[in-house]
Parts: C-alpha cells; sequence; structure tokens
C-alpha cells in the first residue's frame, strides 16, 4: 500500500491489523509505516477500545517514541475521554486542509476534519512518532 485511497473503505475490525478489517490503531501504524515509511509500532493486536484501560496501557507503553507537536501533516491525533486515549489517527495535509485519516465502527477508513475530530474527545493531543 503506498497511498491513503488504499486505506479509504477498509472495514473497521476490532484489534484489525491487516487489510481485511483495521481498528483506529492498526490504521494508524499502516499509514504511518506504508504512506509516511517509519517503522511499525507495536501491534497491541489483542489490545480491544472497549478496554479502555488496556487501550491506554497500551499508549503509554509508547509514549517514549512520540514527541507531542502541533497539528501537522504526519503527525498523530489521540482523542482522550476522562484522562485516557480512547481513538487516534493520522494527520494529512490534503489540498492545503490539514484533516485526519482513522478507522471508525460507522465508516472504517474514512477521513474526518480537524475541528471535528476535536469535537468528538475531551482532549486532542498531537504528536510526531519518533520510530
Amino acid at each position: 500500500m503506498h497511498h491513503i485511497n488504499d486505506y479509504i473503505g477498509v472495514p473497521y475490525l476490532e484489534g484489525g491489523r491487516d487489510m481485511s478489517g483495521l481498528d483506529c490503531w492498526g490504521a494508524t501504524r499502516f499509514v504511518l509505516h506504508y504512506i509516511f515509511k517509519l517503522p511499525l509500532f507495536t501491534s497491541f493486536g489483542h489490545v480491544r477500545s472497549k478496554h479502555k484501560s488496556e487501550f491506554n496501557y497500551a499508549y503509554c507503553v509508547l509514549a517514549d517514541q512520540f514527541n507531542e507537536c502541533r497539528p501537522k501533516h504526519g503527525s498523530v491525533a489521540c482523542g482522550f475521554t476522562a484522562g485516557n486515549m480512547v481513538h487516534m489517527g493520522v494527520c494529512m495535509d490534503i489540498d492545503n486542509e490539514l484533516i485526519i485519516f482513522h478507522s471508525s465502527r460507522k465508516h472504517g477508513g474514512s477521513f474526518l476534519s480537524l475541528a471535528a475530530f476535536n469535537r468528538l474527545f475531551y482532549e486532542v493531543k498531537f504528536y510526531e512518532y519518533a520510530g
């Protein structure tokens, strides 16, 4: 996969880590690796979004590989609720507009405006993956 359009419409699958289905963690891993040519970060395929503490634990394990930054092309957008990271996606500059590529139960792989992504969560942080 070498183009973001290859990921649009890939169905959402809880714990999904291949092109038959991706959750938000799997989609972020693939886009950073195949589009931005960064190393794959740890899969944590056993973690499910309904287990908020496990999902947040996976985020904490990888935190030292990420540097907080302003939203920019290639940064990881992380949505937090009640202090826990509950969703993630990748910022993309498409036609001079910064949008978020993510995977959701309702739409699978899709784009969301930065403003819409921000409205979904109590807090949103952006990170550059250091690999």
